[in-house]
């Protein structure tokens, strides 16, 4: 049985779901804190702006059972209230697959087919991956989800226009801002969000770009990439003093500017507006800052409206995105599925075998060597003949391995063990 536990931004605001986002340290120790339990064969936990997702597979236990094992886990890790069930969502079975490999797509992104989800992706399953906690159903699974996510965005024009929450971000400056080439700007993070802001600043034309980053190396790595400028983290509110536009997209856990710094920066300012979009979450900016005056401030949700209109250009290779999904479930679906039919065929092949072994040794005193020899090479092949046919009528029967009724009168008819029920 595969699940998946979760929130986006559709079932939670901003708020919530910062509450429940996972460093990558806290993914690492979460998934190695699941995999103890016998009952989880593997675990991969998913943890962006727009989403928080915990995949699983699971052995004898059921799909209620182990998503309340799961949520439970859950609220004690991030020391969460019960209260946040109402944002949570459950899927099984074939629905897991389809909103996985819908989420790689970016059918299912804040941003319709944005490109850093497929990172994301890939990211959270290496690691459990490197942790042996995602385990071969899930590793099969996201596999799929990355093969879906390319041949989407190969096969349609999904991603055209705004693909990612970060060109948003920088249409909503541009709102703010007709003028944003001639604007200065500051980029607090140095990250994948951060880098593909400053695409979209540049691809605005902007010129007067300036980079902070807790590590230093990062900020010039980053700067250098695009002509901007790397500024020590200490020196951070003496560059906000003079930009009109600070973008920020960190992983930091608590908020990196507060009331008190910009009540700081206002006077040096001048008064000038300034604008703010916080891009992380958790949310990197004290909410306390949108109630001072000559300063707006937006979060990653205030990127919704921009992306709207974007949306009707992109709805029509949804059908398209789609029709490739389906296919590329039914694939998925048909290899899990035969998955409860590897014990049973084990297990018939195994049975003839040894049927023939016994058979073989009471010839034995019976016949010479080469006469025995004829017979074991006959009776080996008639019971590979038969085992054969029988596993091939039972892929028929079972629908390779969907109709577990057919699977447990076959155990009953050859006596063989129950295996493939667990």
């Amino acid at each position: 049985m595969i699940g998946v536990i979760g929130l986006n931004y559709k079932s939670a605001p901003v708020q919530i779901r910062e509450t429940v986002s996972f460093t990558e340290e806290e993914a690492e120790l979460f998934v190695r804190q699941l995999k103890q339990n016998k009952a989880i064969s593997g675990v991969v936990v998913l943890s962006t702006c727009n989403r928080v997702e915990i995949y699983f597979h699971l052995h004898d236990i059921s799909f209620s059972e182990g998503s309340e094992l799961l949520f439970l886990s859950l609220l004690d890790f991030k020391k969460l209230d019960a209260a946040v069930k109402t944002h949570i969502y459950e899927l099984s079975g074939t629905d897991v697959v389809e909103h996985i490999l819908r989420v790689a797509s970016g059918i299912d992104s804040m941003v319709l087919g944005e490109d850093q989800i497929v990172g994301q992706i890939k990211k959270a399953f290496t690691i459990s991956e490197r942790t042996h906690c995602a385990g071969p159903v899930l590793t099969r699974l996201f596999n799929a989800a990355l093969n879906a996510g390319k041949k989407v965005r190969t096969e349609t024009h999904i991603n055209e226009g705004y693909a990612s929450v970060s060109s948003a971000a920088v249409a909503l400056a541009k709102r703010k801002y007709e003028d944003i080439a001639n604007r200065s700007v500051l980029l607090i993070g140095a990250g994948q969000t951060g880098r593909l802001s400053m695409l979209s600043l540049v691809e605005k034309g902007c010129r007067s770009l300036y980079v902070v980053n807790r590590t230093l190396a990062k900020a010039e790595e980053l700067a250098a990439d695009f002509h901007a400028k790397a500024v020590p983290f200490e020196d951070m509110q003496q560059f906000i003093a003079q930009c009109d536009i600070i973008m920020l997209a960190t992983s930091a856990p608590t908020p990196l500017i507060d009331g008190k710094m910009i009540r700081e920066v206002l006077p040096v300012r001048k008064f000038r507006p300034l604008t703010i979009i916080d891009l992380s979450v958790p949310r990197n900016v004290s909410q306390e800052v949108a109630t001072l005056d000559h300063v707006t401030l937006y979060d990653v949700d205030d990127t919704q409206e921009v992306i709207s209109e974007t949306l009707e250009k992109r709805k029509a290779e949804i059908k398209k995105a789609n029709e490739i999904i389906e296919i590329l479930v039914e694939e998925y679906m048909d290899w899990l599925v035969s998955l409860s039919l590897s014990p049973t065929i084990h297990q018939i092949k195994e049975r003839f075998r040894k049927i023939h072994a016994l058979e073989i040794k009471n010839y034995q005193k019976n016949l010479n060597e080469p006469d025995l020899g004829m017979v074991e090479l006959y009776g080996s092949h008639m019971a590979d003949k038969y085992s054969g046919l029988i596993i091939k009528n039972l892929k028929h029967l079972t629908d390779n391995g969907k109709n577990v009724e057919y699977l447990q009168m076959i155990n009953r008819l050859f006596e063989l063990t129950a295996t493939n029920e667990k």
